[in-house]
Parts: structure tokens; C-alpha cells; sequence
């Protein structure tokens, strides 16, 4: 027996006082009797105190249990390859591992209590399989049957990651071994330094868990890739650069070298035939530079080289032949309008704005939300992004972020106008827009009655738990996000109700104001899969919360209904249509989302028709989310006022409506919001009533403004008003980036896994500056961002570095600081052709038998998978398993208890008297 806190046993030693003090106290009572409430009290002590003490009962095992922790990064599946036992034929690395596992589990004197599990990983990890017994080998099958190996993570490789996380899973009532599947390139993390800690895990070296290791050996002997390309970061408009292109080839290659410029092939062949650059590539490290002279007009230019080999046979990875850089040049630039209303149409009404702008002399160009740049460095090319009556679900979260950025960072502009589908009644609220607002979204809180009340009807039925395709969740926790973010964009005061729905309906969120929006969201995001599918009974549920109470008062009543199966029927001659009807009757509108193939997709559209909503068939689970931010727009209908105002000129003197003429015509609606309460806020226009019409504020290095009526159909009388165009003029011009001068030069170097910057400051004279502070942010390929300090190191030259391991295009921008005076912000960047995995062309045995021979574990032959004997158990300890017994004691001490008051309170000696036995005869 152990136990986990022992010094609580010291309070079992308060039986000796209570014994000594129970035996002078209990005089009237026989000895036995006196004895027998002592000794109660004494084990009654005893027990509590080994309970408090964390009992265990501990007893030895021989049951061992195997995790496989294997490798899918990519440089595995590119280039590794196990022996099959089908004819000494090759497979591809996923179905040969799993023939390798089933063949190596069988060769050995396998128990029916062993246990297998799984874990996959690359630059990350996930449990695949946990433990579970190993009922069979070769026809009889085995957990390897189930085995997921088909799936990417995190570009990279992180050893240590994945033999930690596999090293928590084991059972405590059985004996361990890991066994790792890798080819030992790791580019993150300290495999090394794991293994001592899986050595020692059983308090000294040579008790902890052995990692038995099969190794992927390879060595990739006909490869050619671009393993770098540099551009200036910045140059002049219409200059001309050195683009230098490093080819790295583990042999003698010959092929030919293209240079696209904006997607475009260029001439650098000179007078010869064609467009693209013969080389001949040596062993090694290959430079070739090529003169581009830069378009004008233009403030990014792109480069991406791409090599072809002439003898495909010398060259087996294409993936890695090309790359790209990119160079900024500073200009005056454009006003996107994004379009939320069609304004891409010739003849659109939306065009009104872009129309007036150009008519002013500037660049505008329109865009529809899909074609929103997806980097920072493309936000380069505008001064100005106009959002024209966008919805915040069209708009992809991260491009949200990238604009949040570009106005704070990169100093760009903002406008947002306002619309149906624009501020609070677009879902803006919660999103990484709505802080950099001037305004605030939310409805006032004073309002008496709520103005919308909403109930989400969520399947989580046993179907929802089947996995989707391209995620590592299933339909129940994307159905489940989706809904959670509607609740979020849900204004506090707002009814909102879920009830969750299988065979029974559960009610999770209880019909309330959403004032704790997270925390709703989060009992949403708990909600689990299980049983059958019965919709009927949570319909009424929805329908009978909808109307009693607060929610029967509010002014907008919706209900969303998602499925991925087919209901029971409602049986007693009722009907779905019918139910939705009365609903509709009753004012409560209903839509419906089918999910996946088994929904009954004609059932499900049926109740949206006669429940006067709208139908969504989803296909693919991942876009739930962007569906029911779409759905809940429907109660968001209050925040709009469709009543015409004629807008109060608040006498703030600002730039945006200087020169408007007066007086100004009616506007017919606008969008409701609150005035922020932030001093730096500058609120020029409002209705009669208060609420902000036009308003600005800076927001980091930019500025944002926000009209809440729009600009062509609540605006129609204004259009023909000579104000119209004066006023969007100033607003553009007021909020739009200025022209930034150049002030320094920047290079960007990417050397090992380091990105290093360099920084030459200078004046307008070109004397260098010193003492600048220099803080930025590097943008990665995945959308992270990594803070980054650049320091002096030279007069005028300043120098950073970041971590960039992976594939793909790393941006920065540098904020420069004189003192308590901003300098214009520095945007450069470079590209990594390859991540770290793939500069490496050979597995690294050395380090996988390393990690064996630090554990004890054993380096096996991927050829003789009968000869690894994966639950061998010669070099495994038997495991001493503790079982945890405080419940037993608990229980046990209450019988002590009763008997402990039964023994003091009953006067049983008594019945032991020949007194008394004499009387009962």
C-alpha cells in the first residue's frame, strides 16, 4: 500500500488520547462495551486519516502497453519508403507502416490484456488511437485495421513533442515502451533531451520508458531546388533590380530557368530563343542574377524563378522549384472599394461612390470581399479600403486581421458605410474590426424590451460525431463553433436559447439576455454527440420558448434548425409543416441547415418554406460557422432605422466635411449605433436623436471613419447634392494614408532558420540617424505574428532577427520611433523556398539511435518487421500499479461510524447479564 500525502497519517495517532479519554469517561458502561467504543473510535481515526492520506493498494503487473509514435511530416511522405512483405515490393509509406506494425505485433508471444495505441505528429502531434487491447494479429485483425496515418498537421518535424505527449498516454496499470517511426529530422524542439526525461521516468536512468526506434532511411541523390531568392525589400518606381537566384543540386544538372514578373513569364535569355535561362547546374550552390527593370505604377512587384530540369530522372521533387520575393516601391496609391452591393456591375447603384471619386481625380479601383488581398504586403497598394455595405461573414477572419493591421501598423485608412449589411446589423461585433470602429456597435442598454430573441436547434445526434475531411474535427464541434460565433455576434440585449437535440432535446443555453455572451458560447461549444434523431419535440420546445415571457415581446422571434440525418416522424397526425406554420402565424420565423449527405434535405427545406426562413444545404461541415453568422443577420434587423433624418452638424470643425454646402438634404435610414466613449473619437455628424452618423479616430499609425447611412440608396437625395461629392472627397482625403517619403534602406537576409533584417537609416541630406527605436512585427506563412527589436549596431544601421523555419513568405513592417515623433512605417519581407525539413536530403539515423540507446530501446530492421517482437517484454520492467482506495475507506469508515454511536448509545452489554437471560427464558 502507498499513499500519496502521508503526514496525514500522523492524525491517526489521535486514537491513542480519544482511547484513554473514551476509558475514563464511559464508567457506567461495561468494560467490553467500553472497549468496543474505543476500539470503534480508534479505527473510525485510522481510517480518515489513511483516506486524507491518499491510499493506494499496489500490486504488480506484467500487461504491456506499445504506443507508436510515427513521423507524417512531409519530408517523410516525399521521400521515405518501408519494405513490404507482398514480394519484396515497395508501398507507400503509410500502408507499409501499418503492414509493418501488424506483422511485428504478430511475431511475439502477444497477451490478450497488451495494449496498442498511436500518435501522429509533424511540426505537431494527435492521438491517432489510444491504448486499447490487442484482441488478434493476421486474420483475426488488430487496432492497426483502424490506424488514420493520412493526414497533415503543422509544416516541420517536432521529435520531443511527440514522444512527451505519446509518454502521457500509457495506462498506470501497465508496463511501457515506445516505439518510434521517423527519419529523424527534427526541425523544432529537443528530441535529445526527451529521451533522458523518458530514461528517467521511473526516478532513476535505466526505470523509465524504452523508445524502440525504426528508422526511415533515405538519401534523395537527384534533387535540384531553389533554395533562395533575393529581391531589394524596397527600391525606387521604375528602377531597375538584381533578382539573384540560388539553385542548390545534389548532382550535375542541366535545365532551364523562367522568371515570372506579376505572374507573367519575362524575357532574361537575352538574344537567344525564348524567354527562359539554359544553365548548367554544378554539385552544390548555384547563383544566376537577373536585371528586371520595375513597371511603373506599381507599389509591389513580384518574382517568382522556376527551374525545369531537362532530365526529370535528375530531378525527383518539383515541389521545391520554385520560390518568391518581391519588392516595394513607394507610390501614390490606390482606393479600394469593397463591394457588399453589386457595385462591380457597370450600372449598379453602388457605383455612385467610386463614380464621384474618380470624377475627383483619384484612383479607385472596386473589388468584390473574394478578392481582398490574403497578405499584408498586397494591403501596400491602397491608401484607402472602403467597406460599402460588407457583411463581416464575407469577409474570412484572417484578411479581417490583415485589414485590422494595414490601418494600424502599415498607417492605411479605412472607411466603412453603412448599409443592411454593415456595422452591428452586418455581425461585425466580436470580430477583429468592430475595436478599431469609431463607433460602437452594440444597441443601447437602456432599451426595455429586447429586440431580437433567437433559438439554435443543434443535432448532436451519434452521426454528428463522424470526422470531416480536411479537419481534425468532427460535424459536432464545427456545428457547434459555428453556433457559438452566432452567439457572439449576438447584442447583450438579445434573448437568445440552444437546445441540443438526439433521441430527447436538452436545453443548453436557457431563453435570457446574451448579456455573458462567452459564457453561453462556451456551454455551445461543450455540447457533445450521441443517440438517435428526434427534431419534432425540440421544435415545439423552440417554439413554446419563443413565446412566453420576455421573448414574446421581442420584436424579431427566429429560430435556426441544423441536422444531419432523418427525424422520427411527429406522429399523431401532426406534421413538421404544420408545426412551422403555426410558428409563422405566430410571428416566429424558421430556417434550417442540412448537413452532409444523410440529411433530409427536401424535409428540412420544406419546414424553412412554411416556416418563412431560409434553406442552407451544407456540403462540406467547414463552412457552418460562415452560414449561421449569416442566419443570425435575420435578428439583427432592429439595429436599422429605414425613417428619413436630416443629419446635426455637430460643430467639430473636422476636415472631413470642410467645404460641404449647406444645408444638407434628408438621409432615409441608417444603421444604429452608440457614440464611443474615447476622447480621441471625432464625432462630426449625428441624427436628431444622437446616434453617430459620421465619425473618425485614429487607430495606431491609421486612421478609421464610419458613416453609418450609405452612400446611394438611404443617400438617393444627396447624390445630386453638390455636398455629396465634396464631403466623400474630404473623407478620403482626410483618412487615406499620406505619401510616405523614404527613409532609409532595408535588406532582408534569410540565413539558417533566422530571418535577419537590416536597417541603414538616413536623412534627407543622407546622413545617418542614430538612436532610433525600431520595434516591428513579422508576419509568417501561417498568419502568426512574431514581435521583433531591431538594434544598433553600426551609425545609421539597425539589425533584427526572427525565427522563420517554415515554407512561404515572411512580411515585416518596421515602426520607426525619433524620440516622441513616428517615422513612416518599413515594409519589406523575404521567401523561403523550402522549410526546414526539405534542406535536408538524408534521414538522420544518428540522432534516432541516440534517442535508443539513451532509453535502453533497440534500433529495429524495417526489413524484418518478425524479428522486432514489439511486445517482447525481456527489457521491460514489470510495472507496480497503484490503485487508488480512499472511496473504499470512505465507505467503510461510515459503517464504523454507526457502529461506533450504535455501540456507545445501545446498551448491549445488557443483554449479556444471567439477570437478564434469566428473565427472557
Amino acid at each position: 500500500m502507498t499513499f500519496e500525502q502521508p503526514w496525514w497519517l500522523l492524525a491517526a495517532l489521535l486514537a491513542v488520547p480519544a482511547g484513554v479519554i473514551g476509558l475514563s469517561w464511559f464508567t457506567a458502561m461495561s468494560r467490553a462495551r467500553a472497549w468496543s467504543a474505543v476500539i470503534a473510535r480508534g479505527v473510525l481515526l485510522v481510517l480518515l486519516a489513511m483516506a486524507l492520506a491518499g491510499a493506494s493498494a499496489v500490486h504488480t503487473t506484467e500487461r504491456l502497453a506499445v504506443i507508436a509514435v510515427i513521423d507524417v511530416s512531409d519530408s517523410v511522405k516525399q521521400y521515405a519508403e518501408l519494405a513490404s512483405l507482398e514480394d519484396g515490393k515497395r508501398l507507400a509509406f503509410t500502408d507499409a507502416a501499418k503492414r509493418w506494425l501488424e506483422s511485428a505485433a504478430g511475431a511475439g508471444a502477444t497477451r490478450a490484456d497488451d495494449l496498442f495505441g498511436a500518435v501522429v505528429f509533424d511540426g505537431s502531434v494527435s492521438a491517432v488511437m489510444l491504448p486499447r487491447a490487442v484482441k488478434g494479429t493476421g486474420d483475426n485483425g488488430g487496432p492497426w485495421e483502424d490506424l488514420s496515418l493520412e493526414m497533415s498537421m503543422v509544416e516541420g518535424t517536432n521529435v520531443g513533442q511527440a514522444l512527451r505527449f505519446a509518454g502521457a498516454l500509457f495506462p498506470p496499470d501497465a508496463a511501457r515502451r515506445l516505439l518510434l517511426i521517423s527519419d529523424g529530422n527534427e526541425t523544432d524542439g529537443d528530441a535529445v533531451e526527451e529521451a533522458r526525461r523518458l530514461a528517467s521516468a521511473g526516478g532513476s536512468v535505466g526505470t523509465g520508458i524504452p523508445v524502440d526506434v525504426l528508422p526511415i532511411s533515405y538519401r534523395v541523390n537527384n534533387e535540384v531546388m531553389v533554395d533562395l531568392v533575393d529581391a531589394p525589400p524596397q527600391a525606387s518606381e521604375g528602377s531597375t533590380v538584381i533578382v539573384r537566384v540560388v539553385l542548390s543540386a545534389t548532382g550535375a544538372t542541366r535545365g532551364t530557368l523562367e522568371l515570372l514578373y506579376a505572374d507573367q513569364a519575362i524575357d532574361i535569355n537575352g538574344s537567344s530563343p525564348g524567354t527562359g535561362r539554359r544553365v548548367a547546374l554544378s554539385p552544390g550552390r548555384n547563383v544566376e542574377t537577373i536585371e528586371v527593370k520595375l513597371e511603373k505604377g506599381k507599389p509591389v512587384h513580384r518574382f517568382r524563378p522556376v527551374f525545369t530540369a531537362e532530365n526529370m530522372a535528375e530531378d525527383r521533387l518539383a515541389a521545391n522549384n520554385s520560390a518568391e520575393a518581391f519588392t516595394v516601391t513607394p507610390s501614390a496609391g490606390t482606393i479600394l472599394i469593397v463591394d457588399g452591393v453589386g457595385a462591380a456591375a457597370p450600372d449598379s447603384p453602388g457605383r455612385t461612390l467610386s463614380r464621384a471619386l474618380e470624377q475627383a481625380g483619384m484612383t479607385v479601383r472596386t473589388a468584390r470581399v473574394e478578392e481582398l488581398p490574403t497578405d499584408l504586403i498586397s494591403f501596400q497598394e491602397f491608401d484607402l479600403v472602403v467597406l460599402q455595405d460588407v457583411a463581416a461573414e464575407e469577409m474570412p477572419t484572417p484578411v479581417q486581421r490583415l485589414l485590422a493591421d494595414y490601418v494600424s501598423e502599415l498607417g492605411g485608412g479605412m472607411v466603412m458605410v453603412g448599409g443592411p449589411d454593415s456595422f452591428g446589423a452586418g455581425g461585425w461585433k466580436g470580430t477583429p474590426i468592430e475595436p478599431i470602429l469609431p463607433v460602437n456597435i452594440d444597441l443601447p442598454e437602456q432599451l426595455l424590451v429586447p429586440s431580437a430573441a433567437v433559438v439554435l436547434v443543434i443535432d448532436n445526434s451519434g452521426s454528428m460525431s463522424s470526422g470531416v475531411a480536411g479537419s481534425m474535427k468532427s460535424q459536432q464541434e464545427i456545428a457547434n463553433e459555428g453556433a457559438a460565433m452566432a452567439v457572439e455576434t449576438l447584442d447583450k440585449t438579445d434573448m437568445v436559447c440552444v437546445i441540443a437535440f438526439n433521441s430527447d432535446f436538452q436545453i443548453v443555453v436557457p431563453m435570457a439576455r446574451n448579456k455573458d455572451a462567452k459564457s453561453n458560447a462556451a456551454k455551445v461549444r461543450a455540447i457533445g454527440a450521441g443517440g438517435g434523431t428526434n427534431l419534432y419535440p425540440a421544435m415545439a420546445e423552440a417554439m413554446r420558448r419563443l413565446s412566453m415571457g420576455e421573448a414574446g415581446s421581442a420584436s424579431v422571434r427566429h429560430v435556426i434548425v441544423l441536422s444531419d440525418g432523418r427525424s422520427e416522424g411527429p406522429g399523431g397526425g401532426d406534421t413538421f409543416e404544420a408545426l412551422a406554420t403555426r410558428m409563422r402565424e405566430c410571428g416566429i420565423t424558421l430556417s434550417t441547415i442540412a448537413v452532409g449527405d444523410g440529411a433530409d434535405t427536401q424535409q428540412l427545406a420544406a419546414i424553412a418554406a412554411a416556416g418563412g426562413g431560409a434553406f442552407h444545404q451544407v456540403v462540406n461541415p467547414t463552412m457552418l460557422p460562415r452560414i449561421f453568422v449569416k442566419e443570425i443577420r435575420v435578428v439583427r434587423k432592429p439595429l436599422i432605422r429605414e425613417a428619413p433624418f436630416v443629419p446635426v452638424d455637430l460643430g467639430s470643425g473636422s476636415g472631413l466635411i470642410s467645404g460641404m454646402s449647406r444645408p444638407m438634404p434628408e438621409l432615409k435610414g441608417l444603421v444604429l449605433t452608440q457614440k464611443r466613449k474615447d476622447a480621441t473619437v471625432t464625432n462630426v455628424l449625428a441624427t436628431p436623436e444622437g446616434e453617430p452618423v459620421l465619425s473618425s479616430w485614429f487607430v495606431g499609425r491609421g486612421r478609421v471613419a464610419a458613416f453609418t447611412s450609405d452612400a446611394h440608396r438611404w443617400a438617393r437625395e444627396w447624390i445630386e447634392w453638390p455636398g455629396y461629392a465634396s464631403m466623400w472627397t474630404q473623407i478620403v482625403r482626410q483618412t487615406a494614408r499620406p505619401t510616405a517619403e523614404r527613409s532609409g534602406e532595408l535588406t532582408t537576409e534569410l540565413v539558417g532558420d533566422d530571418l535577419v533584417v537590416r536597417y541603414d537609416a538616413v536623412d534627407d541630406q543622407g546622413r545617418p540617424i542614430d538612436l532610433l527605436n525600431i520595434p516591428g512585427v513579422v508576419y509568417g506563412p501561417g498568419g502568426e505574428k512574431v514581435e521583433m527589436k531591431l538594434s544598433q549596431v553600426g551609425s545609421g544601421v539597425y539589425e533584427g532577427r526572427a525565427r522563420a523555419t517554415k515554407r512561404g513568405n515572411y512580411y515585416m513592417v518596421l515602426l520607426p520611433q525619433r524620440g516622441d515623433r513616428a517615422l513612416p512605417s518599413i515594409v519589406g519581407g523575404a521567401s523561403r523556398t523550402i522549410g526546414a525539413e526539405f534542406r535536408v536530403t538524408q534521414s538522420n539515423i544518428g540522432l534516432l539511435r541516440q534517442i535508443a540507446e539513451i532509453t535502453g530501446g533497440r534500433l529495429l530492421d524495417p526489413a524484418k518487421p518478425d524479428e522486432a517482437n514489439m511486445f517482447d517484454r525481456a527489457d521491460v520492467r514489470p510495472v507496480r500499479a497503484a490503485s487508488p482506495i480512499w472511496a473504499m475507506l470512505l465507505v467503510w469508515a461510515v459503517v464504523v461510524l454507526v457502529l461506533d454511536v450504535g455501540t456507545r448509545r445501545v446498551a448491549w452489554d445488557r443483554l449479556l447479564s444471567k439477570e437478564v437471560a434469566r428473565e427472557l427464558k
